[in-house]
Formats: structure tokens, sequence, C-alpha cells
């Protein structure tokens, strides 16, 4: 029975292959003859692949066939299997030409014990429609099949058997590769609505190139042979007649293959049903995640609970969480001087997947210190005065566990600001800073004097107590005192702002977070850096400060807007 379904869904491939080559060029296959199922407008070549497939099904099978032009149609005489197919994938490269299109199906079985209900009600596609939805999932599919029209290259799997591409008369089982860094790997995408996340992934060049093919079957399979690394759509979009046949390759190719984030797919079988996609290998598919999506959707493995140790109700705060978590099962870390209280696990950042940081603005910074480049995810609970960093009040912690513990809440990224000191042609790397980064006269009433370069270029001497570079996050913090703008955290940038300038004409200055910002201590006086207001460096006369966008991020359980928090500390209307 499996290799009789694999054998029909060859013969459609094979036919749709032999009679579709004639009309690439043909300046009427480019015509929009209807507007098909799934809502988009049909190109007649589309129609007359689709039509092929349907004269060999009823030719020499029988069953469901689910199709982006036809949608739902009942072939031939038996009810032995479920089909699914993309006439032409790629229509667009197969009408100008270009070798990158193919024509995909996926194979499921009918189960023994369904067929008489179909046959029940053969007339009544709605009641089909649903049935087959209810019933089957992808999951459900155990041959895919996708050849490039173009080359002949034939790609295809059955479950339990692995994957092959057969190319130039040579069959080769195929897998993912091993790539681990994103610097390193191949990725090919789908930018049709371009995020915010996906523009800030081409501009930092976070890896080491970028295709965009125009067929998203092909570049599923070219993940497989090793063509590709990775393939990302992170667009709500991706639908089943898309990539069922490529699920099925890439999924016995040893594939990962999720939703952006990181949830296995289990799209029903329906023609509407659409998802994100990231297909890549195992090393590759964390990292993706943390850049696209919330992988932190998924049920959380350890709390790791930060807590301000001088204030006796945060404290008791942090007591009362604990014993919610041990309540719900729910593990937990804590720091040592908390654990005799409380019980729970040594504090292991390698162990926690979500931190619960309970006090101010200081404490949320060590959270994230603590985190130290990590994707951990912080649940910020203000005990503090201001806690402009906050996102949730002390009211709010046992329901935001809750929306946690059950994947309901959104994550917020935040940038981050490195810096490398230059002292005596050595170099010396810092930590990295979430609010911002502070060089500051090491005595006080004395003036420092800075040669200030963005991209190596001048901009400004600089006579002033002071200059911070602050992070889009920290510009509510020392910035905004100094006279620095309030930025919005999605805006990518750093600002430099003097502090007490000598010159009147020495104001804030907002420079893009892609550019390098260099500060020279010109005069013989000490001073310091100062990161997050905790960390602290000597620096002199003569040293360089190099201030770049680190490439680690910290990342924020998402609660209140930015602009209620603006409203609540500083009375911004």
């Amino acid at each position: 029975m499996i290799m009789e379904g694999f054998k029909i869904a060859m013969k459609v491939i094979d036919e749709i292959d032999k009679k579709i080559k004639p009309l690439i060029g043909w300046e009427k296959a480019d015509e929009v003859v209807k507007i098909g199922a799934d809502g988009t407008p049909t190109k007649r070549i589309d129609v007359i692949a689709e039509n092929i497939a349907i004269n060999i099904l009823e030719k020499f099978s029988g069953g469901i066939l689910i199709s982006e032009e036809i949608g739902l149609k009942v072939v031939g005489n038996d009810l032995n299997y479920i089909f699914i197919l993309d006439p032409i994938d790629g229509t667009y490269n197969a009408l100008k030409s270009i070798p990158i299109y193919s024509t995909s199906i996926a194979v499921a079985k009918i189960k023994a014990e369904d067929k008489k209900l179909i046959r029940e009600n053969i007339n009544n596609l709605e009641f089909i429609k649903n049935f087959m939805a209810n019933n089957y999932t992808i999951n459900d599919l155990y041959v895919g099949i996708v050849k490039n029209l173009a080359t002949g290259d034939l790609y295809y799997a059955v479950r339990g058997e692995g994957s092959f591409l057969e190319k130039d008369g040579e069959k080769i089982r195929i897998e993912t590769n091993n790539v681990k860094n994103l610097n390193e790997a191949s990725v090919g995408l789908f930018v049709y609505g371009l995020s915010n996340d996906l523009l800030e992934f081409l501009k930092e060049r976070k890896i080491r190139r970028v295709r965009l093919f125009g067929s998203m079957a092909l570049e599923m399979c070219y993940v497989v042979s090793g063509a590709l690394d990775a393939y990302i759509n992170v667009n709500e979009n991706t639908r089943l007649c898309d990539m069922a046949g490529a699920y099925v390759i890439c999924r016995e190719g040893n594939a990962i293959i999720t939703n952006k984030n990181g949830k296995p797919l289990d799209m029903k079988l329906h023609l509407m049903e659409k998802t994100s996609l990231i297909v890549s290998n195992n090393y590759l598919h964390k990292k993706l995640i943390a850049l696209f999506g919330n992988k932190w959707a998924i049920k959380p493995t350890r709390f790791g609970i930060v807590v301000r140790e001088d204030k006796e109700e945060a404290i008791n705060l942090a007591i009362e969480v604990c014993k919610y978590l041990k309540n719900k099962k729910i593990p937990y870390c804590v720091e040592d001087f908390l654990r005799d209280k409380v019980g729970g696990d040594k504090f292991d950042i390698s162990k926690i997947s979500h931190i619960i940081a309970i006090g101010g603005d200081g404490t949320i910074l060590r959270a994230s210190k603590l985190a130290n480049g990590e994707t951990i995810p912080i649940i910020s609970i203000n005990m503090g005065k201001l806690g402009f960093l906050a996102e949730f009040y002390k009211d709010e912690v046992f329901k935001v566990i809750d929306r946690v513990v059950y994947g309901e809440y959104e994550i917020e990224r935040r940038s981050k600001l490195s810096c490398k000191i230059i002292k005596d042609n050595k170099v010396i790397k810092t930590p990295s800073a979430l609010n911002e980064m502070v060089v500051i006269t090491k005595n006080p009433a004395k003036i420092l004097e800075f040669d200030v370069y963005v991209n190596d270029k001048l901009v400004e001497n600089v006579r002033a107590d002071g200059i911070i570079v602050s992070t889009p996050t920290g510009s509510t913090a020392y910035s905004l005192s100094a006279g620095g703008p309030i930025v919005e955290p999605s805006v990518d940038c750093f600002i430099i702002s003097p502090i007490c300038p000598f010159k009147l004409s020495s104001r804030p200055l907002v420079v893009s977070a892609s550019n390098k910002i260099k500060l020279k201590l010109k005069l013989e006086k000490p001073a310091l850096l100062v990161i997050d207001g905790s960390v602290e460096y000597e620096v002199g006369k003569d040293d360089e400060l190099i201030f770049e966008k680190s490439e680690s991020y910290a990342y924020f359980v998402k609660g209140q807007s930015f602009y209620d928090k603006l409203n609540r500390c500083f009375g911004v209307k």
C-alpha cells in the first residue's frame, strides 16, 4: 500500500513534468483565469498542471485531493489516499524561465474505519473538508515528492526510509548538514511582508549569505540536501499545499521543522491552514528561534529567582513566589542567601529558562547581567521606587507566572551595548550594558576632554564632566537626566550625551546602532568607565573606548506598554 501510493504520486509528478515543459514561455500561460480556492489569482499554467494531476489520479487511484486551485475534490473510484498537491511552486519563475520551479505532492492513507463515513457523504464536500481537518494532520503524511521541473532534480522520501535526491542519474541519500554558527550559514528566506526582526537580521549580517529563490518546496529540500543550512518564513502565511511534500522530505532527512516559536507543526489537512516556518539543523534551530520567535512559548523548564536583598517586602514576595512554584511542581533556583528560607536548587544560569527579578531597576539590571548573554527572558516585578525597567506590579506576579507556564505571553527583545578599551595597544573587552556606559571623572569637579568619533570620523571635541553612551532602554535613565531624549526601545540606535558640557553647543547625539562610536581621552586625569552603574574600569589619557552594538540581547516578558510606563513614571502624556 505504501509503495503503491508512492508510485501513483510519481506518476503525477512525471506527467506534469512532461506536459508542462512545452508551456514554458507560452504567452497565454501567464493569463489569470480565475481566483483559486485559496483566494489567490490562478494562472493558466497552474490550472493545466492541476488538471494533469487530476486525470492521473482518476485513472490510476482514488481518494481525496487537496490542491491550491480546486480546493478539495474526490477523485477516482477508491478511497485509499489523501493527496496534497502544489501543481506549480514558483509560478513566476516558470513563466519567466528562471530555472527554480517545481511540482510537489504528499500522500497520506485514509484509515479503513473512515472510508464508510466518507463514502456516505461523498457529495457533501463541506462535510469531507471538515472531516479531513478534524481527523488528519500533516504528520499523517508518509510520502513526499518534490521535482525541480527546470533541472530534473528529484527529491523524495517515504516514512522510515530516509530522504533521497536523484540527480543526473545518481541516487543520493540526503540529510541536513552540521553547520553550527550563524555566521557560517547560508539561509533561504521568504520575505513577503518584511518584519522589523527580519530587516534587522538582514542589516546586521548575522549569517554568511541569504538566498531568495521563490520556490518554497525546493528551498526546504535544499536544506536537507545541504545547499542551504536553513529556510525561514517568519510570517503566518506558509500554506499546507506549499510545503506538504517538502515537509515529509525534511522530516525524514533529520531536519528540525517548527513554527517560528519552536513548536512542532501539527497542521490540519485543510487548504486554508497556515503557519510560520523554520527549517534547519539541530545546531542552528535554537538560534533562529531566539531571533525570530518566542522559543519560550514551550513550557519552561526552571525559573531562577533574583531578588533585592536589602528590602524585606521584596524578599517576602520572593518567598511567596517560591511557595507558588513549589505547589505547582515547577522547579526553581534561588541565590544562596535565600535557599535556607525557600529551598530550591542552587542558582545555575545554564539550567534556567526564565528569571523572575523582584526589586527595582538595579535588581533587573543585575538579572540581565546574570543572564550573561543567554537567551533567557526576565519577568520583571517592580518593588523599587521608579522601576522603569519593570513590566509588572507585585499583585500581577502569580498571573504572569501562569501565563508563562502556559505559553500565553510575548517577548520583547532589547539591544545591548558592548565596549572595548584599547590601552597600551592591548584590548580589554568589557561586559555588555543594558542601560548605559558612562565615562566620568574619578575625582569630583574635575573636567574631562574627549574626541568623539563615529565610524572613525571626528564628530566633536567635548569638554565635560563625562559622557554617557546609552541604549534606547537606558534613554530614560542617566541619559535623560543629562538632557538626552526619550527613545522607544524598538528604535535601533544609541545616544551620546555629554554630562555638564563646557560648551553650550555640545548636545546629545542619536546615532544608528550599526555605527561604531569611539571616545579618545585627551587629558592626563584619572577616569572611570562605569557599566550599568555597577562594573568599573579605570581609563586614562590616550586610551580609546570603542562602543558597538552587542551581539547579545536582553529579553523581557512583555507587560505594560512603553507609553503607559512613561505616563506612570514621568507623567508624560
